[in-house]
C-alpha cells in the first residue's frame, strides 16, 4: 500500500510545513485560502495512489507515463498564484526581485522533478533492453534446439532423449522468466514509481504551501524584505528534499 492520502491530507501536510518553516505566519485559516486547488491535487494523488494499490490491473509502463504526465500538469499549476498576485503590490523593482526569486524556487522544484523524470527514462530502456535480449535468448534458444534436433541421433542416440532435452531447456527458460527475471523488473519498477508520487507529492505540498505564505504575506503588504526571505527560506527547504524516499520491503 501506498500512504493512501485521504482526503484533506494534502492541507494537512502543507499545514505542518507551514508550521515547522513558517511558525510565526501560521495561521489555520491559510491553507483554506487555496482549498480549490489543494482539493485537485488530492484527487491526482488518489488516483494515482489507486492504480498503486491495484497494480496487478495496471501495465506497469502506462502507470509510469500516467504519472509523468500528471506530475507535469500539477508542476506548470502549483506556484502560479504568486505572480499574480505581485501584479497588485510593491513597486517595480520590488516586483521584479520577488520574480526572480519565485523563478528561482520555480526552478529548483522543477529541478527535482526532472531528476525523476530521468530515472524514469533509464528504468523504461534498461527494461526494454532486457526485454529485447530476453527475445533474442529465446530465439537462440529456439535456433540451437533445432540444430540439436537434426543431430539427435548423432549426439543423443535417441529422438527421446532429443525430446527430454528440449523440453528441459524450454522449461529453466519458462522459468527463469515467469519466477525471476518478470518479477525483478515488476518489483523495480512499482517502488520506482511509489518513488516518484511520494517525491513528487512532498514537492508540490511544499511549493503550495511557500505559495500561501508568500501570498498571504503580499496581501498585507508586509515589507518586501520580509517577502524576500519568506520565498527564500521555501526554497532551500525545497531544495533539500531528497529524490529517494524508502519504504520498507
Amino acid at each position: 500500500m501506498t500512504k493512501s492520502y485521504k482526503n484533506g491530507e494534502f492541507a494537512d501536510s502543507m499545514k505542518k510545513f507551514i508550521q515547522r518553516v513558517y511558525p510565526d505566519e501560521y495561521s489555520p485559516e491559510l491553507v483554506d485560502l487555496d482549498l480549490c486547488r489543494i482539493n485537485h491535487f488530492e484527487e491526482m494523488f488518489l488516483w494515482l495512489d489507486e492504480i498503486y494499490d491495484n497494480r496487478d490491473r495496471y501495465n506497469l509502463h502506462w502507470a509510469l507515463h500516467e504519472a509523468g504526465d500528471i506530475f507535469k500538469r500539477l508542476m506548470d499549476e502549483a506556484g502560479t498564484n504568486i505572480s499574480q498576485s505581485l501584479r497588485k503590490h510593491y513597486t517595480q523593482e520590488e516586483r521584479e526581485r520577488l520574480n526572480e526569486l519565485t523563478s528561482k524556487m520555480d526552478w529548483v522544484a522543477r529541478e527535482k522533478e526532472l531528476a525523476i523524470a530521468r530515472r524514469t527514462e533509464y528504468f523504461n530502456t534498461i527494461s526494454n533492453l532486457l526485454t529485447r535480449v530476453d527475445i533474442i535468448i529465446s530465439v537462440a534458444l529456439i535456433v540451437i534446439i533445432s540444430e540439436i534436433s537434426h543431430l539427435g541421433n548423432t549426439i543423443f542416440g535417441s529422438v527421446i532423449l532429443v525430446i527430454i532435452f528440449t523440453g528441459i531447456v524450454a522449461f529453466l527458460k519458462v522459468t527463469f522468466d515467469r519466477f525471476i527475471i518478470i518479477p525483478w523488473i515488476a518489483r523495480l519498477g512499482w517502488k520506482k514509481y511509489l518513488n516518484e508520487v511520494e517525491v513528487t507529492r512532498k514537492i508540490l505540498v511544499d511549493v503550495e504551501a511557500v505559495n500561501v505564505v508568500v501570498i498571504a504575506a503580499i496581501k498585507d503588504e508586509k515589507a518586501p524584505e520580509v517577502t524576500y526571505k519568506l520565498i527564500e527560506r521555501g526554497t532551500r527547504e525545497i531544495s533539500m528534499i531528497s529524490d529517494h524516499i524508502f519504504f520498507p520491503e
